[in-house]
């Protein structure tokens, strides 16, 4: 064990060097990097450059749900880097093949198609492009307090964050207010949720609509917005 957290404990680069690399070198669009550096994550655990142990309750910003380094997530990756780890967008390997037969089979088969993606906002993006292309519609509504991603389609629609300063957003995105019995969006109700913020916000816009509906994009939950299920 002692070993273990020396090594981990090591550092091939004085933090300091690395932290004067971080304010030379990096930007981030949300806040700012915390202040530690991650030498190595095992299960619900990271371990810092300066030899700390601390308890991860990120979870990978809210995707990680098997722990960091999972074996099972280590030894695919080990497979994949023996046989084939990055292919033109064009050519498939069988692996893909197999986990999109996978996940069909958990779904029915109205939506037994699989798009493999890398984050959450590119696949929102893909999800809105879909839906602007099979309803020939543009007009996309989406929650007050929402977190879609931070990509151009994904980022009009997401109403918690990013949005002073960027200029104009993706025509025809409009909001919603969300259900929210503990804090009423309308200042209506509370601890029961009759829906009256839904249908006051779907009258706005169709005040505004130009008929050319595409989408509601929505959270069951909303995370950001305070982890708010829907009701």
């Amino acid at each position: 064990m002692e070993s273990t957290r020396s090594m981990r404990a090591d550092s091939e680069v004085d933090p300091r060097e690395l932290w004067d690399a971080v304010d030379a070198y990096l930007v981030r669009y949300g806040g700012d990097f915390v202040p530690e550096l991650v030498s190595s994550a095992s299960g619900s655990r990271l371990y810092t450059v300066d030899g700390r142990s601390i308890l991860d309750f990120t979870s990978g910003q809210m995707c990680a749900t098997l722990g960091h380094n999972h074996p099972a997530v280590v030894a695919a990756i080990k497979k994949a880097c023996r046989e084939v780890i990055h292919l033109f967008s064009g050519m498939l390997a069988p692996p893909v093949v197999l986990l999109a037969r996978e996940l069909a089979g958990l779904l029915p088969p109205a939506l037994q198609k699989v798009l493999l993606l890398s984050t959450g906002g590119e696949s929102n993006e893909a999800a809105l492009r879909l839906a602007k292309l099979k309803t020939g519609g543009f007009e996309v509504l989406g929650f007050t307090g929402s977190w879609h991603g931070m990509t151009a389609g994904a980022s009009s629609s997401t109403y918690s964050a990013g949005h002073k300063g960027y200029g104009p957003a993706m025509p025809g995105t409009m909001v919603l207010p969300a259900p929210n019995c503990y804090r009423c969006p309308i200042r209506h109700c509370r601890d029961r949720c009759d829906m009256t913020c839904l249908e006051v916000g779907v009258g706005l816009a169709d005040s505004q609509s130009v008929g050319a509906y595409a989408a509601v994009i929505a959270e069951p939950v909303l995370s950001v917005g305070g982890i708010v299920p829907l009701p």
